[in-house]
């Protein structure tokens, strides 16, 4: 897996979504960093980020001269994703079982959603892990149920300006999050098939990506979804990681 393509940091090529990678995968690593703040992954180089690369090559990776620099197949991109999965080892939720089921968009996105800010766990601001997996598409491509189910809630407004749609696909609980509203006629108590449409990629106000963000349930807890007070993920109890589901799904 190419965690990166181009160089980030000083003197790097610091393309948007490298940039953004570089900064969960120091984000998964504050563990070994305490007490430094988590960055925010905004695809964006700057002091902070490089210092944040410096201080990681310093003091974890022992360089007297740190560079803060990040190459593609470099000892300090190893590094950091060898950190990763030992975080991971604690703070990944449970996965599904072994459920059949269709992937969610036609095609699988160019962008991986194991990767970078979009997938699941990622830091987000203010100490937040993020609850789903992010699956890169333009706005308005078709999302397809990935099983079938019943409309338990919405559409209801998520995230700057799109919607999100929750529905029971009785082995696991979905919510197709950042879309436009629902396709027509689905609402509360609407029953859906593997594989139909349900809706289409909106348009996130103010920023440059579009994406389907998937986010599963186990079903065993009850009430809203999300939880402001239920740190790290701001979800509720029965929260899964998608990561698995995903992999194994068909696409059409």
């Amino acid at each position: 897996m190419h965690w990166i393509h181009a160089s980030v940091g000083h003197k790097g090529k610091n393309h948007f979504h490298d940039v953004a990678t570089v900064q969960a995968l120091l984000n998964d690593n504050l563990y070994r960093l305490t007490p430094l703040r988590p960055l925010e992954p905004d695809g964006k180089i700057g002091p902070v980020t490089i210092g944040a690369i410096e201080e990681f090559q310093r003091r974890i990776m022992k360089m007297s001269k740190p560079d803060g620099r990040v190459d593609p197949h470099g000892r300090t991109i190893s590094v950091l994703v060898a950190g990763r999965r030992e975080h991971n080892k604690h703070h990944t939720p449970s996965v599904l079982p072994n459920v059949d089921v269709r992937f969610p968009l036609a095609t699988r996105p160019a962008k991986s959603y194991k990767t970078g800010m979009r997938r699941f766990g990622a830091h987000r601001k203010g100490g937040r892990l993020h609850a789903g997996c992010d699956l890169y598409a333009p706005i308005d491509t078709p999302i397809y149920a990935m099983a079938d189910g019943e409309v338990i809630r919405g559409p209801y407004a998520f995230y700057l300006g799109t919607y999100a749609l929750e529905v029971d696909h009785g082995n696991f609980l979905a919510r197709y999050g950042e879309i436009k509203k629902a396709t027509a006629g689905l609402k509360k108590g609407s029953i859906v098939t593997r594989g139909q449409e349900i809706a289409r990629v909106g348009h996130l106000r103010g920023l440059s990506m579009s994406m389907l963000h998937l986010e599963i349930y186990a079903g065993t807890s009850e009430g809203h979804l999300t939880l402001a007070g239920h740190k790290p993920y701001m979800r509720r109890a029965d929260l899964l990681d998608p990561t698995s589901l995903l992999d194994k799904a068909a696409p059409i």
